[in-house]
């Protein structure tokens, strides 16, 4: 009896991540709850849910294949967490060169691909700290030359 438990949840875990859309951004996730039937995005086709992500192009914008590369327009959404999200074209999805730096464009092929959004986002987040420093010193600068500039002014009003 434990056995079988064991093996649906084992069977259900593979078909859940299976169903899993895969390279859209959480603002077209609403597009994508699974029902008997997907319209496309730009409205022009209604087909049945099952044939979302089946690695057939269906829709003319493609956006019934997010995750594979069937559609020669269709792109793919990298999460990136950690670092800056971005879309790549669909058709170097699972090509066995990792694009995107959380590597979730190679889900399903054999590259051997390291998450590298923490470190990218750190450099990022580094180099973004240092431009802001560097503002707020060009700020300080700015309001000292505006403060000597009224004194100064004030000098030669007196004068006058």
């Amino acid at each position: 009896m434990r056995f079988h438990i064991i093996t649906a949840a084992f069977l259900w875990a593979a078909f859940v991540e299976s169903r899993k859309i895969r390279g859209i951004s959480s603002s077209y996730k609403r597009f994508y709850r699974e029902r008997k039937s997907f319209l496309c995005i730009d409205g022009s086709k209604m087909i049945p849910f099952e044939q979302v992500n089946d690695d057939y192009c269906d829709c003319a914008d493609g956006s019934d294949e997010p995750g594979t590369s069937a559609c020669p327009r269709g792109r793919f959404y990298c999460t990136n967490l950690g670092f800056r999200p971005h879309y790549i074209p669909s058709s170097r999805v699972n090509d066995g060169i990792c694009d995107c730096c959380d590597a979730s464009d190679e889900y399903n092929s054999h590259a051997r691909c390291q998450n590298t959004c923490w470190n990218l986002g750190q450099k990022e987040r580094a180099y973004v700290e240092g431009q802001m420093k560097t503002l707020d010193e060009g700020l300080r600068l700015k309001q000292q030359l505006i403060e000597d500039g009224v004194l100064l002014w004030r000098e030669k009003q007196q004068k006058l």
